[in-house]
């Protein structure tokens, strides 16, 4: 008896096809569209086998038997196609436990039908034919087509999601649709089988068009295949300003978008796990609110991002989460800004009532004592009790320019620029109007707001004026400058107190200017640091400075710090804060 080994090569052929490229495997950047591609080719393979099998058995009932499971399984690959066409076109129905259930039920409704086909007949009648060849002869009942009609009705939705997909993309997909319109010809033999007298075996074809839509995509376009499926998945994260990472449950990293491929380079390296792709993000991950984390973009800018992540759940099932990166560096900038100015202003509405309530005090006690010495017929001594409440109103009036002074520099006032140090120095010198001997150790440049610098040396040189100093030291390091005086009091005298406005050292008439050296100080992003070893005088120390220093060629004079000859610009602050710091969280 013949039998029709050419459609018997074929079918065997198409299963084979279908097991080497689930077997490969697919590059899908969704693991979901991956695994429903898988299970689809598994699926059509083992249907494919079955098919061939019912044409070289030789007993009628063991072809029936395999023409039953054929079924069975044919009908199982219209729900792994939902589940790939879902996936793959970036939607979430493949994942809710509504459509699930519903899929189980209907699959477990129609294979019951093909299952107990011999009870009630009602699905198919066959009858083994040995002419013109071996060949099993069925005849589909009412059941039959109604299955037929719902698994094309189904296997239609897909094609309607890959359609929009396709609309919406993109790249130049005509050779992707023929591919997947393969799969549907594949109807054309089974109604000829049926229709026409033709010597076809009476079988499902749809076999042979997934294998030939499995060797396009896996072997012949798949470039065109991935690029789609990206334009998919990213209908959203493309669109965002920043970073979109999507990790599953299990923390490697699922799909990203190229925002977030520039601000993490490691995943171009192929890196998957959170933990390796950024230890900040690992960390922001953990968090139940948004969070802040410092990244280096290059060796001079460090930019400021908020972390905020998402659970992915469907139900009771956890799908991993995801993490937006927006860049807040502006916002954040403008946010320290303001807390610094608000600061500021509460040190100068400390420093305001300080200083009143000081003078008022003073001034009020020697009026009592000029009153009670007039009472006392003292001729002399009230005139001096006056003379002196009189010089503290005046400080008053000198506190209040003091404190304008100070507002007027504390604001953003210009551009900071490389400024040359020896002639900040020079110039709050002849500012200041001070009986001081200045010395200049150092020579080069600070990127500093030239009239906030100048106001930081006069004050300076206002304190070391009070202090009885006859030598001030103004030393440049490569990381900011040191003042010291020789005068009565050290800094071990006040400590860090030197620097508080409503504090009284090292004396009550010590006045606001080095607290005005660390609020002006603060402006520039600058850090102020009494030297407590220091013992013949006050010395402290501003550090935080970006310092250019001078080449040991140059025309200037005096000793050449940091750098030393090469010329380079010192970012000590910078260079501490480029590293991720960490998070934080977000306000």
């Amino acid at each position: 008896m013949a039998v029709s080994w050419w459609f018997v090569g074929l079918f065997a052929l198409s299963a084979a096809t279908c097991f080497a490229a689930a077997l490969r495997g697919s590059r899908l950047r969704n693991g979901d569209a991956r695994r429903g591609l898988r299970w689809l080719l598994v699926i059509v393979g083992l249907w494919g086998a079955l098919q061939a099998g019912v044409l070289v058995v030789g007993e009628e009932s063991t072809a029936i038997a395999l023409y039953t499971l054929s079924l069975a399984v044919g009908f199982a690959t219209v729900f792994a196609w939902l589940y790939f066409a879902s996936a793959y076109a970036g939607h979430g129905y493949h994942r809710r436990p509504t459509y699930r259930w519903a899929g189980i039920a209907v699959y477990v409704v129609v294979v019951a039908t093909k299952v107990t086909n011999p009870i009630h007949g009602r699905y198919f009648v066959a009858e083994f034919r040995t002419e013109p060849v071996r060949r099993l002869v069925v005849d589909q009942g009412a059941l039959y087509w109604g299955s037929f009609a719902l698994a094309y009705a189904l296997t239609a939705v897909g094609f309607y999601l890959l359609y929009r997909l396709y609309r919406e993309s993109e790249q130049s997909s005509w050779t992707l649709v023929a591919l997947f319109a393969a799969t549907g010809l594949a109807v054309v033999p089974n109604l000829l089988a049926r229709l026409v007298p033709v010597p076809l075996p009476e079988l499902s074809y749809e076999p042979l068009g997934v294998a030939v839509f499995a060797v396009g995509i896996v072997y012949l376009v798949e470039d065109t295949f991935l690029a789609v499926e990206r334009t998919a998945t990213r209908s959203f994260v493309e669109r965002t300003a920043g970073g979109v990472l999507v990790f599953d449950p299990d923390g490697r990293l699922r799909d990203h978008n190229e925002r977030a491929a520039e601000l993490f380079p490691s995943i171009a390296h192929g890196e998957t796990r959170v933990e390796a792709i950024s230890p900040a993000i690992a960390e922001a991950s953990r968090e139940e609110r948004p969070t802040l984390i410092d990244i280096c973009e290059d060796e001079d800018a460090t930019r400021t991002y908020c972390v905020t992540g998402e659970s992915l759940t469907v139900g009771s099932q956890d799908f991993g989460w995801a993490l937006l990166v927006q860049d807040v560096t502006d916002i954040e900038r403008q946010r320290e800004r303001l807390e610094g100015h608000e600061e500021r202003l509460g040190d100068m509405a400390g420093a305001i009532a300080h200083e009143l309530r000081n003078a008022v005090a003073i001034a009020d006690g020697y009026l009592a004592e000029a009153a009670d010495q007039i009472e006392e017929g003292d001729e002399d001594g009230p005139a001096e009790s006056v003379a002196v409440a009189r010089r503290r109103v005046a400080r008053i009036g000198d506190a209040v320019e003091d404190l304008h002074t100070l507002v007027r520099h504390a604001r953003d006032d210009g551009e900071p620029t490389l400024v040359p140090f020896e002639e900040a120095v020079a110039g709050a010198e002849r500012a200041a109007v001070v009986d001081l001997t200045v010395v200049t150790e150092g020579a080069g440049r600070v990127f500093a707001t030239p009239t906030r610098l100048k106001q930081v040396f006069k004050n300076a040189f206002a304190f070391a004026a009070f202090n009885d100093a006859t030598t001030v030291t103004v030393s440049l390091a490569d990381d900011g400058f040191a003042i010291a005086d020789d005068g009565r009091y050290a800094a071990a005298d006040g400590g860090s107190l030197l620097f508080e406005y409503e504090s009284a050292e090292p004396s009550a008439d010590a006045g606001m200017s080095l607290p005005n050296v660390r609020a002006l100080a603060r402006v520039e992003g600058w850090t102020v640091e009494p030297d407590l070893g220091n013992e013949d005088g006050v010395r402290y120390v501003v550090r935080g400075v970006t310092v250019e220093s001078v080449p040991a060629d140059s025309d200037q004079t005096g000793p050449v710090t940091g750098a030393g000859a090469s010329g380079s610009m010192t970012r000590t602050e910078e260079s501490r804060s480029a590293a991720p710091s960490g998070s934080r969280s977000a306000r």
